[in-house]
This record gives structure tokens, sequence and C-alpha cells, in this order.
């Protein structure tokens, strides 16, 4: 009998103590949303935010960061969000503006606060003036660098804790984790790539200047101003890697691939692809590091 009584209420606190957690769970896991245009950024936002929020992202799979343009859809979405973390895509400063106007409850947060961007400078001529003109750019893959992403996650941080102030706590845990966790990245990456015979990289889309510069690596660009090269431009790459004797093309997913097979074939080399828009973003890193030391 005594046993019997003893297994009730063991029973009994059990199931309290499961009840309890899933409210607790419950309470931490919300409706709340935010929205991001990149993979990486919602990579990031979860790395803190945990299950407290869900996380929309504007870009499609396998899409080109720098022609996509919203559709009435992920307006919809926006509205629905309490922040939308921008990272300097075009599509975004065409919008930025519109949104505030349209949607006064959605804060709009800018995740490379604090990093210093690297200017590019795009030159080409009007056609219809036959005028010359310059454009100032900066380039935004910033993502790319596993240091600058620390600035970006205390972004993240600073937003969310205004927003959420009730998970500060978990959100102050979580971040911790995630700067210790980029350090220990930053190391890895710069251990595969140290030893490096050759340190200049082709890559159709010059998304990995960040990377780049962090890991003291050169990067040569097959894209023209945002288009395939013209064959003049072709026959000057082929001619550079032929003389250097570059072996490999990266090519990044949602990009073309013509120029690329060209130079493949000319100069005996293969093409390789990476994906730095990978919501999978650390081992997407990982793997990249890995096939530079490996192939140049």
């Amino acid at each position: 009998m005594k046993k019997i009584i003893l297994f009730i209420l063991f029973l009994g606190i059990f199931y309290t103590f499961t009840q309890a957690k899933n409210l607790e769970q419950k309470q931490n896991t919300s409706s709340n949303l935010v929205s991001v245009s990149i993979a990486p950024q919602a990579f990031f936002v979860k790395k803190i935010a945990a299950n407290t929020l869900d996380v929309n992202v504007i870009l499609p799979p396998n899409s080109n960061e720098h022609n996509f343009e919203f559709k009435p859809s992920t307006m919809k979405k926006l509205e629905k969000s309490d922040i939308y973390f921008t990272i300097g895509l075009e599509f975004e400063k065409v919008f930025t503006d519109k949104f505030k106007q349209n949607f006064p409850k959605l804060q709009v947060v800018n995740m490379q606060k604090n990093i210093a961007l690297i200017q590019t400078h795009d030159t080409h001529e009007h056609s219809h003036e036959h005028e010359h003109h310059e454009h100032e750019h900066f380039d935004p893959h910033t993502w790319l660098d596993p240091i600058l992403v620390q600035t970006m996650a205390l972004n993240i941080y600073n937003a969310l804790i205004q927003k959420y102030p009730q998970n500060k706590n978990l959100y102050k845990q979580n971040l911790d984790k995630f700067l210790a966790g980029l350090d220990s990245l930053n190391l890895q990456i710069a251990s595969k790539l140290e030893k490096l015979k050759n340190r200049e990289f082709v890559v159709y889309h010059p998304s990995w200047t960040y990377f780049a510069k962090r890991y003291n690596l050169i990067q040569i660009p097959v894209e023209i101003l945002g288009k395939e090269p013209k064959s003049k431009d072709l026959q000057k790459l082929i001619t550079l890697m032929k003389d250097k004797n570059l072996k490999v093309i990266f090519v990044q997913n949602g990009f073309p691939e013509n120029a690329a097979k060209t130079l493949a074939k000319e100069c005996d080399a293969k093409i390789y692809k990476i994906d730095h828009l990978s919501y999978d973003w650390e081992n997407e890193l990982l793997k990249t590091a890995d096939a530079f030391s490996h192939n140049l």
C-alpha cells in the first residue's frame, strides 16, 4: 500500500513538473515576429533569441541579393513584424523610407551599425548623355567575417532587449555563448588558411571582400559591375589565371555560370560551388575555408 501511495505521489510531482516546464516553454515560444533580408541574419538572430520569436527571411533561397524586388506577399510579412534587421543591400535602401511611413510600428534596425564598411567605386557611362559617372557604393557582405558578426550580434541583442525586455537574461546568456563561438570560428578558419601557398582566388561574385581582408587573401572577381564579363575582360582573366596558375573558380548559388565555364575550359580549371547566403552559416564558412585550403 505504501508503495502505491509513493508511486501516486511521484506521478503527481512528475505531472506538476511537466506542466510547469510546458508553461515555461509556451512563455518563451511566442508569436513575436522579426524580419531579416537574408538567411545568415536569421541564423544570427536565432542564436540570440532562440525560440522566443519567429524569423521571416525576405530573400528566397538561391536568389541574387542584388537584383531582388519586393512583392506584395513580402510586404504583408513585414507589416506583421516587430523589427526589420537590414544589412546594407540595395533593395533595402529603396524601400526603407516607405517602410517607416507605411508601417509605423515596424522598427528598422541596421545590423551593420558601428562597422567600418569597405567602399567600392563603380564607374560607367550613361549612354543617353555620353557622360562619365562614378558612383560610390559600400560592400554589404560583412556577414562573411566572423569578427564583424560579433558587432552585428551586439546590435541584434540591443534591439531585442529593447523590444522584449522580459527575455533580457536569456538573450545575454545566448549572446555571450555566440560571441565565444565566433572567436572560436575565427581561429579555426585562420588555422585552415594559415599555410596557403597561393593567397589569390577567383570568384564569380565579389562577395568575399571582408573574408579576404580578415584572412589576408586576394579576391579576383569574374563579374564586372554586377554583369557577365565581356569577351575582352574574359580574355584578360584567362591570361591572369594562366600566369598565376589558378585552377579553381568559385561560384555562388543563384549566379550565372557561363563565364565560369569558359574560364574552366580555357584554364583547365574546375568550378567549385560556395554559398554566401546559407542559413547553415557557420558550417558553410568552414566548408569554404576547407575548399580554399585544398584548392589554392
